[in-house]
């Protein structure tokens, strides 16, 4: 199945919104990742190389390799990692359902807002399980458009957001995050586990938090804003859809207002018992080292 056009593009500008995106969220990325001093990484669909920055700068002593289908997307993940004095960094132009390391070879895989652009994701993460040593565990981060709310209700926004992910769905999958359990497990993996983070800004305590948020939301919904008002049904509901671009952007203004998406955080990981065939098959013995337990 051929890939997916990515949405939000190859550009500069979006290049540095990739780099802005994984600081904002540098805390929610970071709790799910458990990484040991000497382990391999591989980040599939590492775009720009933004997320793997963060986790080289927190991992010092791991070794890191990244794979994004976009040459220019690994053209710009060399030079900002290089600015990072990360330039020994792995990375590979390539498809992550066709992955060029052999069986076994990471210790963990990262996924970030990934499978929600992808055709055929079981494809992929059946191909992670392939490269993961047994014990091994892969790490995903989604969300579902539709968690995106505002309060006090706003029926203009509410027809913005909806217009979107109307929109995302015809390009991807808006609604990735409470897939990633049943498609864990329908790519072999075990131990699977899916948790809710809810991201959650109000006014007027955290008015400064919740404007900040709005706007990187807006970073890459605007951009979509002329594909939304073109696929209205009519005059009328397009310029609800800009009632409610317009309103979400000047929501921290509300003395009374507030905003929650959900990101899903999931792991799974690649049964112990997988040992016996990995060292069949590469002659190479297990790496050993320390594996996490839900709870």
């Amino acid at each position: 199945m051929p890939p997916r056009p990515y949405i939000h593009g190859t550009s500069e500008r979006e290049q540095r919104r990739l780099v802005k995106q994984a600081g904002l969220l540098r805390e929610l990325l970071a709790g799910n990742l458990e990484l040991h001093p000497g382990e391999r990484l591989l980040e599939i669909g590492c775009g720009v190389g933004a997320v793997l920055g963060q986790i080289a700068l927190a991992h010092p002593e791991a070794r890191l390799s990244g794979i994004d289908i976009s040459a220019e997307q690994i053209v710009a993940a060399r030079l900002h990692l290089e600015g990072l004095g990360l330039g020994d960094t792995e990375l590979q132009v390539g498809d992550g359902a066709q992955l060029p390391w052999p069986d076994g070879h990471f210790d963990r895989i990262r996924m970030v807002w990934v499978v929600e652009h992808l055709a055929d994701p079981l494809a992929v993460l059946r191909e992670a399980r392939r490269v993961l040593r047994p014990g091994g565990s892969i790490h995903l981060t989604e969300t579902d458009y539709d968690s995106l709310r505002v309060s006090p209700p706003d029926p203009a926004i509410e027809a913005f957001l909806a217009a979107f992910v109307a929109h995302f769905n015809r390009h991807g999958d808006a609604h990735a995050g409470p897939r990633l359990g049943p498609l864990l497990e329908q790519a072999g993996f075990t131990a699977v586990d899916n948790r809710i983070t809810a991201i959650h800004h109000w006014c007027p305590g955290q008015r400064a938090e919740l404007e900040r948020f709005c706007s990187y939301l807006l970073q890459f919904i605007s951009p979509e804003r002329p594909a939304l008002l073109a696929e209205a049904e009519s005059p009328a509901a397009a310029e609800e859809i800009r009632e409610g671009h317009d309103r979400f952007a000047r929501l921290s203004e509300r003395h009374d207002a507030s905003v929650t998406i959900c990101a899903y955080q999931a792991r799974g990981r690649v049964d112990e018992q997988a040992a016996d065939r990995w060292i069949s098959s590469s002659g190479n013995g297990p790496r050993t080292g320390p594996s996490w337990t839900t709870t």
